[in-house]
């Protein structure tokens, strides 16, 4: 994509084209940032900078959600670790971690299910992860769900409110339901694109204009917790948990009113409105066409 250059260096590994970003200071880990379905990397440079601030090597994953048609989460979730495998030699790395938003925080998730039996991934935060068209963590019929039991990894969720498009019984909190060994943070009011960066300049279909939206204020708010919560879990995630995380968001729960761990009731319906039926139908069509 034209917006990747702004996001690092293109190159390929395991025949798969990534952009990555390296820091000033000799590298501490390595880290994956799986998008969204069909969202471009520049649209994640805030994470990349929180994750070069921590001295990170940054791997671009863009998630193209239309390609392969079939087997498309699990295709990629092979992909991150024949990506991992390849570099992590290169950059004398032993373990990695991932950020992953969306249908990437899926895939970021069933990259642990799958693709760490030797205990690789250090620290998986999952942004509002989405798992729909397939489900593989939510089915109804359990013994047919992936499971997250086996993994070393620290591992943290978030769900947001976001109504239509991403169902409670497949997002953050239902997965967590199922995997309870994992971290949930629950960003109240906030829409499921909040972790991104503003459009202006990138040409992409803005999901903001065809799904409900949160509150401007607690955008603002649950993405710069998200960043907080990336520079204080990726650094030090050889234990499990997010007990680090922990004292920083009791302390900012009157400023920002998120939950960790402790969620009571169900996830209100977001009330942003749809920006046009024709925009919605539109969006909707294209997840239908990938699978999602």
């Amino acid at each position: 994509m034209d917006e990747e250059h702004i996001f690092g260096d293109k190159v390929m590994a395991a025949g798969q084209p990534v952009v990555i970003a390296k820091p000033r200071n000799t590298p501490s880990g390595m880290t994956f940032i799986l998008t969204a379905a069909n969202i471009p990397l520049a649209k994640y440079l805030s994470i990349r900078d929180a994750l070069l601030k921590i001295d990170q090597i940054v791997v671009g994953f863009y998630i193209n959600a239309l390609n392969p048609p079939r087997n498309n989460h699990r295709i990629k979730a092979e992909k991150v670790r024949e990506i991992w495998n390849e570099l992590k030699n290169k950059h004398r790395m032993k373990q990695y971690s991932i950020v992953g938003h969306s249908i990437g925080g899926k895939i970021a998730l069933m990259t642990a299910a799958l693709h760490d039996d030797d205990s690789a991934i250090k620290t998986i935060i999952a942004l509002d992860p989405v798992d729909q068209t397939p489900p593989e963590f939510t089915n109804a019929n359990t013994s047919r769900n992936l499971t997250l039991r086996n993994s070393n990894a620290a591992i943290t969720i978030t769900f947001t409110e976001s109504g239509f498009f991403v169902k409670k019984d497949h997002n953050g909190r239902a997965i967590h339901k199922v995997n309870t060994r994992t971290q949930l943070v629950h960003h109240r009011n906030a829409g499921h694109m909040c972790y991104t960066d503003d459009e202006k300049g990138i040409k992409a279909l803005s999901w903001k204009s065809v799904m409900p939206s949160g509150n401007e204020e607690r955008n603002a708010a649950c993405k710069k917790e998200a960043l907080k919560l990336i520079g204080s879990e990726i650094p030090g995630a050889l234990t499990k948990g997010i007990k680090s995380a922990g004292g920083m968001f009791k302390k900012a729960k009157n400023a920002v009113t998120s939950e960790i761990d402790s969620i009571t009731g169900e996830a209100k319906k977001a009330t942003g409105s749809v920006q046009g039926k024709a925009a919605k139908g539109m969006f909707l069509s294209s997840l239908k066409s990938a699978g999602l």
